[in-house]
């Protein structure tokens, strides 16, 4: 099912580690959601875990929307038009400018924002050279969260395999469909053939995601998935309104805020993306 990955790297890119600082910032997880298909859910999931990030009144989270569709931008402001924004924002961190977050209308949840210009990023050698350089994850932990987690763009490029290098986990949601299975392979090596020697302490689960058990096709893709991986695919979500109903609300909410969604749906939510953010 895997197709290969054409996307290369180059390890004199990765500058030496600078132990003090790595030490100083080791509090912060980076975990980036990702699959090299479009529509698994991987913005519904990244916003969940935003939110399950949020432990406690002094916990702060910030989302990095990598995509240039920009719906985690929008979910997290409330703001249509945020795309509309091309300066700034997430691609300040490909041009070497210091980042600044914005707030969003979800408190404790800051954002560099995605727009609909990134696709000029994943030909830029410049931005490139940035964001395989060990400065990059470091001055991402340097600036005080306590979790940072990034929604990425399907297609294959720099916005898509960057933040593997910078990630402490990947999250891989899919759908019970041979596309989907697919998709989540093809992480899986570029993993193994590129991401592992740049960053060799990247952890990964997987998340099976709308799955209607009352399909045929559905269960026996999930079991197949649970026997070829184990324990590494963490849950299995089905295709519930709830969900849908929590993120177009005004604003977004997670499922668990939303009283209208299931109490079993909503626990599970709740439950599964916190063991995500704990893992």
């Amino acid at each position: 099912m895997c197709s290969c990955i054409s996307h290369s790297f180059s390890l004199k890119k990765v500058r030496p580690m600078q132990t003090k600082k790595a030490q100083k910032n080791h509090k912060t997880k980076i975990i980036v959601v990702i699959n090299q298909k479009g529509g698994p859910g991987k913005t519904t999931l990244s916003f969940h875990l935003a939110h399950a990030g949020i432990k406690n009144e002094h916990s702060k989270v910030l989302c990095l929307d990598f995509d240039s569709q920009g719906n985690l931008s929008q979910y997290l402001t409330d703001d249509l038009d945020v795309i509309a924004k091309t300066d700034g924002g997430v691609g300040s961190l490909f041009e070497g400018a210091v980042p600044h977050p914005s707030k969003t209308t979800h408190p404790q949840i800051d954002l560099l924002h995605g727009h609909r210009e990134l696709d000029r990023y994943d030909s830029d050698q410049a931005a490139e050279d940035r964001a395989y350089s060990q400065e990059m994850p470091e001055m991402l932990r340097s600036l005080g969260y306590d979790y940072i987690v990034i929604d990425t763009p399907p297609a294959v490029g720099l916005r898509h395999l960057a933040p593997l290098f910078w990630a402490d986990l990947a999250v891989i949601p899919l759908e019970p469909a041979v596309s989907g299975i697919t998709g989540f392979q093809n992480v899986l090596r570029a993993i193994d053939e590129s991401i592992s020697a740049l960053n060799p302490k990247l952890k990964w689960v997987g998340v099976m995601n709308r799955a209607n058990m009352r399909v045929k096709s559905h269960r026996e893709k999930d079991a197949w998935m649970r026997e070829t991986y184990g324990d590494k695919i963490l849950a299995t979500f089905t295709t519930r309104t709830g969900v849908a109903d929590a993120m177009e609300e005004s604003p977004a909410r997670p499922v668990w805020a939303h009283r209208g969604a299931p109490k079993e749906l909503r626990e599970q939510w709740r439950d599964i993306c916190t063991q995500i953010i704990e893992k």
